[in-house]
């Protein structure tokens, strides 16, 4: 009786893959280390707006001189930074028990 490898061969991936692939040919490497380089990325763009509408809203804050619209929105934007961190904090964790259940590696090794 013949091997399926027999009958259709064995599929390589490309060069350019391989290191992507490695030895696990399935492809699920090369999927966790894009969506690990990705949640990296989207870390760090968070933590750059997060950083951005602090200052904006301290800047903000400082330069209102009593106005009471312009303090409140300062407040505000200081209130949405702190929510927008909150969700994003939520989002890492719900991120955390998929990689606990399912077995697979999204967020970068910190």
């Amino acid at each position: 009786m013949k091997e399926v490898k027999d009958i259709f061969g064995t599929i390589e991936p490309p060069d350019q893959l391989k290191g992507l692939v490695g030895k696990d040919q399935t492809g699920t490497q090369g999927l966790s280390l894009f969506l690990s380089q990705l949640v990296a990325l989207i870390y760090v763009a968070a933590a750059v707006m997060l950083l951005f509408m602090l200052l904006w809203g301290g800047w903000d804050w400082m330069t209102s001189g009593g106005d009471k619209e312009k303090l409140a929105a300062a407040r505000d934007k200081l209130i949405h930074a702190l929510i927008g961190i909150g969700l994003f904090a939520a989002a890492f964790a719900i991120i955390r028990v998929i990689e606990t259940a399912f077995g697979f590696k999204i967020t970068p090794d910190i």
